[in-house]
């Protein structure tokens, strides 16, 4: 089954999911200067709200700053899993490549952010079902951009031409993106049920913010990436000779 082969995977390359736990080190930097400011934390993740505000310019390049080494983090785990299930020489990708994946993907992430803020902004004031519109915009979009980092990396291909090959895979199969939507969905929701049971008895003290933060860096993104690995490169014949969907 895809999962168990996704679980193995992420259990075989933990030492850089671990990785993804620096990450924690943004969030004083998001929450002291700006708590009840325009950004909250719920269910593992860091909410960036959609208005204008005096700190706004701020907050954006802090959000593009954190997106550098996570955009590292992420290409390093889709290439170890793409080590794994293909020969590639690692010492030259560690070298040469990961650097070019890790900016190309910083660029889409950035480019991403920023078009998430302006369609947000754009309909702030609008109309409820403007609102609904604009999110069902962005959740398509966000499928359909759902493989560019495995396109990166797994094909070596420009970021122009990622986008392309993302929007070509779901396309071709929407079982994959819809297993990653699946999992990722209830992965979250689980997240918010231990945030929850934890504040019940921690309130004053954000254990459950800070819990679902620790799960969702080091478990859930990272799993989510091999996940998508993994379905990404089942489009190889090598590969699916094993391995089958479902």
């Amino acid at each position: 089954m895809v999962l168990a082969k996704a679980f193995t995977e992420y259990v075989a390359n933990i030492k850089v999911a671990l990785l993804f736990a620096l990450l924690l080190l943004f969030v004083p930097i998001f929450i002291v200067p700006f708590f009840g400011s325009g950004i909250f934390v719920s269910s593992g993740t860091l909410f960036l709200e959609y208005e204008l505000s005096q700190y706004s310019i701020i907050q954006i390049l802090l959000a593009i700053i954190f997106l550098a080494p996570f955009s590292f983090f992420a290409s390093l785990i889709v290439f170890s899993v793409r080590r794994d299930l293909s020969k590639v020489k690692v010492e030259f990708y560690l070298d040469e490549m990961i650097k070019k994946f890790s900016f190309r993907l910083f660029i889409f992430y950035s480019l991403l952010l920023l078009l998430f803020f302006g369609i947000s902004l754009a309909v702030s004031t609008a109309s409820a079902y403007a609102v609904l519109v604009a999110y069902i915009a962005m959740l398509v979009i966000g499928l359909l951009f759902l493989f560019v980092p495995q396109a990166l990396v797994v094909d070596e291909v420009t970021l122009s031409n990622a986008l392309l090959e993302s929007v070509s895979f779901v396309r071709r199969n929407p079982k994959s993106a819809f297993i990653v939507l699946f999992v990722g969905s209830a992965l979250l929701a689980i997240v918010a049920l231990i945030e929850y049971l934890l504040d019940l008895f921690f309130i004053e003290l954000f254990v459950g913010e800070f819990v679902a933060l620790l799960i969702v860096l080091i478990f859930v993104v990272p799993f989510i990436e091999v996940l998508k690995t993994y379905l990404y490169m089942l489009k190889f014949h090598l590969i699916k000779k094993s391995e089958s969907v479902g």
